[in-house]
């Protein structure tokens, strides 16, 4: 803040004049105007701070008076007119404090405007009260405002959440509908669908239902019947897949099969032309329904019912058949959808005379539903197949498991007909995968499980990393080749019915041992006691020539042979029909 000007110090030379010029009695007048100057003075000093003051109070407030608009456009005006009556009067005071006549008129009119300034003062100083008053108030209106406009966002945000909340549920909503309406549909078709006619499979079921059953009931000479009647089922079953399923006939059938997540899904797609079809795949166990992939020039997929019929599958139902899927239904699919058939373009120099059975994983854990009876579905078409392709995840399993070792210990592969792939092979180093493929070899070594060869493979880049034996290539050539389905079907056949036939003629043979045993023992009863002893055995085994008759067991072998021919031309027919 700058010092005010000071009038006493100007005025004071010329007093001093005054009162040695003047006479004794004036010196008393000069003290007096030296008293009023004083005073003078002093109220101007306060005149001024004041001004300093208000002019730093208009400063700090320039902001709040811009935001008042006109009004404070108005004070501002105000307040520059002030401070320039002010300039004004302090340069009058000057001039007067060099005029020596004029010092009284100055004088007065300097405390009258000193007077007038400080009124104005008072009614600045209410102004600007009375502005941050308004001040104040706009503060208020304006926070008032604030929390309005984010009251607003708020509720502005809430709603955008529940609209964005309201769209999904509808389309969740219609995804279930829609869910919901494909599985009736699927339901209905396989639940609806009936299986082609087919006069030669119905005189084939007929036989074994009928004329096979009648035997095997009358027939007791075979010890493990029961297995002789599997067997049959199961040659019938075949038949009917052949009918149903035309593409596999004459295929060599080769199982895909290891525990769950080990990429045996993943494997088989690595191969499939196109991305069209593809079989689901995971984390969690995904492959339920068993599925028979043939290589064909056109993409078609069909699922089979348990009669016998077969419907069209779209690919996007194929592709969603997982645990999860399946287990929507509230039952095991499998019971009313057994198996599906997959036609897709591969590579015909590989698999034009192969059908490859993707086989779920038989560890599915503990996910439930249909994932129970995994590991006996898994077991069942490994059993079906020619060779087995047993896959191991390097990721997360690494290695081969002792679960792994003993369920292809209960299978017949051995050597050419058993191939061993690493998959996920991109997930290892070099180095790891060496020490992997050692002591895999190893582990089936030790276990007696021969094996043509292993590779660590990688479904997603379709690549070998490493090689034991024979490539994957090399084996998939091995085993591709046509398989006579019509001869195939008739040794099973054979099987079955030589089991029978050698049961029939043990039997036979033992009775006519006995038979003979019987009659020498009679003859010896003749040679020692004659006629009397002879006639005293034959009323004491009054049953034996029943008991040893074998007119029932040459009959039966001769019915054996019988049915052997009928359900092997039965068979013939029914496949060459289908």
């Amino acid at each position: 803040m700058t010092q005010a000007p000071r009038i006493f110090e100007q005025a004071l030379p010329a007093l001093e004049a005054l009162s040695r010029f003047w006479s004794f009695q004036r010196k008393k007048l000069a003290a007096e105007l030296r008293a009023h100057l004083n005073d003078a003075q002093s109220k101007f000093d306060g005149l001024y701070d004041t001004n300093q003051q208000l002019t730093v109070q208009c400063i700090e407030q320039k902001d709040a008076i811009r935001i008042l608009q006109s009004q404070s456009q108005a004070l501002a005006i105000q307040l520059q007119a002030e401070t320039a009556n002010l300039m004004s009067t302090s340069e009058a005071l000057v001039q007067e404090h060099s005029k020596r006549q004029a010092l009284m008129i100055t004088l007065t009119e300097s405390t009258t405007r000193i007077t007038a300034l400080e009124e104005r003062h008072q009614r600045v100083l209410l102004q600007i009260s009375a502005l941050e008053g308004v001040i104040e108030d706009h503060k208020d209106q304006l926070l008032s405002k604030e929390q309005s406009v984010q009251l607003l966002e708020n509720l502005t945000e809430q709603l955008k959440l529940s609209h964005q909340h309201l769209q999904n549920n509808y389309q969740d909503i219609n995804q279930q509908h829609l869910s919901l309406t494909e599985k009736f549909e699927l339901i209905s078709a396989v639940l609806t669908q009936q299986p082609p006619r087919n006069d030669a499979l119905t005189a084939l079921t007929t036989l074994i239902d009928n004329d096979f059953m009648d035997f095997a009931n009358r027939e007791s000479s075979l010890a493990d019947e029961a297995k002789a009647i599997l067997a049959m089922q199961a040659i019938l079953a075949e038949i009917r897949m052949v009918n149903n399923f035309p593409s596999i006939a004459g295929k060599t059938i080769v199982s895909i099969a290891g525990g769950f997540s080990s990429g045996k899904s993943a494997f088989v797609n690595s191969f499939i032309k196109g991305q069209d079809v593809q079989l689901a795949t995971g984390i969690n166990p995904v492959t339920v329904v068993p599925s028979y992939v043939v290589c064909a020039d056109e993409t078609r997929i069909k699922g089979y019912s348990y009669n016998g019929g077969s419907i069209h599958l779209k690919p996007s139902i194929y592709s969603a058949m997982s645990h999860e899927y399946v287990k929507a239904f509230g039952f095991d699919l499998r019971r009313i959808l057994p198996f599906i058939s997959v036609n897709v373009p591969m590579e015909v120099e590989l698999f034009d005379n192969l059908c490859i059975i993707d086989t779920p994983g038989y560890n599915p854990g503990t996910f439930g539903g249909a994932a129970a009876a995994d590991r006996a579905t898994a077991a069942s078409l490994i059993k079906q197949a020619s060779a087995l392709i047993w896959v191991i995840g390097l990721d997360p399993a690494g290695t081969i498991t002792q679960s792994d070792i003993e369920l292809i210990q209960a299978t017949p592969f051995r050597d050419s007909l058993l191939y061993i792939v690493l998959n996920k092979a991109d997930v290892k180093s070099e180095d790891d995968i060496e020490l992997i493929m050692q002591q895999v070899a190893d582990d089936l070594y030790f276990a007696g499980i021969g094996f043509a060869g292993m590779c660590a493979y990688s479904s997603t880049r379709k690549k070998e990393y490493a090689v034991s034996g024979q490539k994957l290539t090399e084996f998939l050539r091995s085993i591709n080749h046509k398989v006579d389905i019509v001869g195939q079907i008739g040794n099973k056949i054979d099987d079955v019915f030589d089991k029978y036939k050698r049961a029939l003629q043990a039997d036979l043979k033992q009775l006519e041992e006995h038979a003979r045993k019987f009659n020498d023992f009679k003859l010896d009863a003749l040679e020692i006691g004659g006629t009397t002893l002879y006639d005293r055995v034959d009323e004491a085994f009054p049953i034996s020539g029943q008991m040893l008759d074998s007119s029932e067991l040459e009959q039966l072998l001769t019915e054996c042979e019988d049915l052997r021919q009928k359900l092997k031309l039965a068979g013939q027919k029914s496949i060459s029909l289908g």
